[in-house]
């Protein structure tokens, strides 16, 4: 029979809510008995009741003193006055000392209450998982009050939506890098042939050499300001479409759309324009100017399509013209083009120019910006659009130039290795919102497109976002209700659809309040460090049915380093202490050591 450490007696039963009336001296730290060392009993400890062959088990959530005398009139101080009683919540039960989670025995009246030796609660931790015979874990860090080493399990972590959550200095960025830095070098398992990864780096925190991996990664370093830096590959198709273009340039649902779409139709063929495409385009807008001539905007327009070509104007018919309020029309040395179209030999002096011309080196938002003129001058001779309503469009796109041509690259190649680190640290806002939304689009709908054509998830992408409530966040007012809305959506497509097809999101964060509701529900897995905003408290309670009262209040309240762990894959929630990466696999998140900066030489 076995020899427990008896420390007390249910005495009451509450549902899965038991009270324990505690022997005497039952408060000391650590106990010594027959052999093993025992922890005393504190809030968030476990506890064992014997109930024949079985120990059913209970995690302490309160503690208090019931006096026996009850009367606040006599205040003297009476050996054994007061009974310590503490408060449990029923999780589980050992049988034949194998752990198992969920209700199946109550205690009853009078049951002994056992302390727990440090292995059955490493059973419990770490869920019945034997770490010492099991190859696919990652060692994490240790649990708070125990000191024991906690193993995470890979599968059902790393197939799995993660969330990492906690305010700037709690050590979030640490458990990011833990989480990844351990799966990849893990002595049992290579991901290099069956998975892609793509970090998606707001503060260039990860671009280190030898943050995560030091061969087979790619570390891209983004600048809306430089024309020499990396570039991302965005292919063709997934460029020369109506969503891509109207993220990109925020364009609206009613009129502007409609526009791209009807655009692209017309002139993209084959995912691409040719040279000769867009000469064709040049000069039919060239005949709408002024056989149309119906409108005023219309030789503006133009002049722009010759600015992208740095055509000279001395060597273009008509260059000159001006626009007549009064007869509605254009106009040069006194003729009218009413009453006056263009003649043959106009044309074919155009036509022999624009022929000659090279555009082999026009630029995809060269092109682009030609395309837009070419359907605008199109619609305005027809009446069929209004002027004010794309003009904002190609405006944006003219603005957007250096940003979209110091960042992209448009091209059929794909990144070859494992391991993407994007950082987006040089560049501005505008790319801060609408890069990581065209790169996660892409990534998104590749992948699911190679799922399609296998019977069976063959390999995995896993999207990590760092500083995620850039692009995730619900209270954004700088840009249009559409862009966000869309931007949400893709998002909520990915973490609601993406898990059946091995596309696996990773958020962190140090505002969760920020985030969509819908997003932070569809999360798995969640490491919460030190939050002390009441809305991001109250976001969590609301979304995260695992995360119990006593957890919670733990949170505000977490030196650096430590988080509660909790979700599908922990029954219960923990308290660790996340080991600390070395300084050369650690992301560059550190305070500034102003001491240093500011002391007298």
């Amino acid at each position: 029979m076995d020899n427990y450490f008896i420390v007390g007696n249910v005495i009451a039963i509450k549902g899965t809510t038991v009270e324990i009336l505690m022997n005497s001296n039952t408060n000391t730290l650590t106990y010594f008995y027959d052999g093993k060392t025992y922890r005393g009993i504190t809030i968030g400890e476990y506890v064992g009741i014997i109930r024949g062959p079985y120990k059913i088990i209970g995690k302490v959530e309160k503690e208090y003193l019931s006096d026996k005398i009850n009367d606040v009139s006599d205040q003297s101080y009476i050996l054994n006055r007061f009974k310590r009683i503490i408060e449990i919540k029923i999780i589980g039960y050992f049988y034949k000392e194998k752990f198992y989670f969920g209700i199946k025995f109550l205690p009853m009246i009078f049951n002994e209450v056992t302390l727990l030796s440090d292995e059955e609660k490493k059973n419990i931790i770490n869920h019945g998982l034997n770490t010492n015979k099991e190859k696919f874990v990652i060692e994490f860090g240790k649990s708070m009050q125990d000191d024991l080493k906690i193993c995470l399990p890979i599968n059902g972590l790393f197939n799995s939506h993660m969330g990492v959550f906690g305010n700037t200095g709690s050590g979030k960025s640490n458990t990011l890098s833990k989480l990844y830095t351990e799966l990849f070098h893990h002595k049992n398992l290579s991901v290099i042939n069956n998975s892609k990864f793509v970090f998606l780096d707001f503060n260039g925190e990860y671009t280190g050499e030898k943050i995560f991996l030091d061969k087979n990664k790619k570390i891209i370093k983004l600048s809306t300001r430089k024309n020499n830096a990396d570039k991302i590959k965005i292919s063709p198709q997934n460029f020369w479409n109506k969503e891509t273009i109207s993220i990109l340039f925020s364009a609206t649902e009613k009129t502007q759309q409609p526009f791209i779409n009807n655009m692209i139709n017309y002139y993209i063929k084959n995912y691409d324009i040719s040279g000769e495409s867009i000469k064709k385009g040049i000069i039919q807008s060239f005949k709408h100017v002024y056989e149309g001539n119906n409108n005023k905007e219309s030789l503006n327009l133009l002049k722009k399509i010759y600015g992208v070509l740095n055509l000279k104007y001395e060597d273009i018919p008509l260059v000159n013209c001006q626009w007549h309020s009064t007869a509605s029309s254009y106009y040069i040395d006194n003729r009218y083009f009413n009453n006056n179209p263009l003649t043959e030999d106009e044309i074919s002096q155009f036509s022999d120019l624009i022929n000659d011309l090279n555009l082999d080196d026009l630029g995809i938002i060269e092109k682009l910006i030609l395309l837009i003129n070419f359907q605008l001058i199109y619609n305005l001779r027809y009446n069929n659009i209004q002027f004010e309503h794309i003009n904002p469009l190609l405006t944006r796109v003219e603005s957007y130039k250096n940003f979209i041509n110091n960042t992209l690259e448009i091209t059929n190649d794909n990144y070859e290795e494992t391991v993407i680190i994007i950082s987006f640290k040089d560049c501005n806002l505008d790319a801060k919102k609408i890069l990581p939304l065209l790169i996660s689009r892409q990534l998104y709908h590749e992948h699911i497109q190679k799922c399609k054509d296998n019977e069976a998830v063959c390999n995995t992408c896993h999207l990590i976002i760092d500083e995620a409530h850039n692009i995730l966040s619900e209270q954004s007012i700088r840009e249009a209700e559409s862009f966000k809305d869309y931007r949400l959506e893709v998002f909520e497509q990915i973490i609601k659809e993406g898990r059946k097809y091995g596309f696996y999101l990773t958020i962190s964060s140090q505002r969760p309040y920020d985030i969509s509701p819908t997003i932070i529900s569809q999360i798995n897995n969640y490491f919460i460090h030190r939050l002390v905003n009441e809305l991001d408290l109250k976001m969590l309670s609301n979304t995260i049915n695992t995360l119990d009262s006593n957890s919670k209040n733990m949170i505000p309240n977490l030196s650096p380093g430590q988080c509660v762990i909790t979700g599908n894959l922990f029954e219960l929630p923990m308290i660790v202490q996340v080991n600390k990466l070395s300084k050369e696999l650690s992301p560059n998140s550190d305070n500034a050591d102003i001491i240093n900066l500011w002391k007298i030489n």
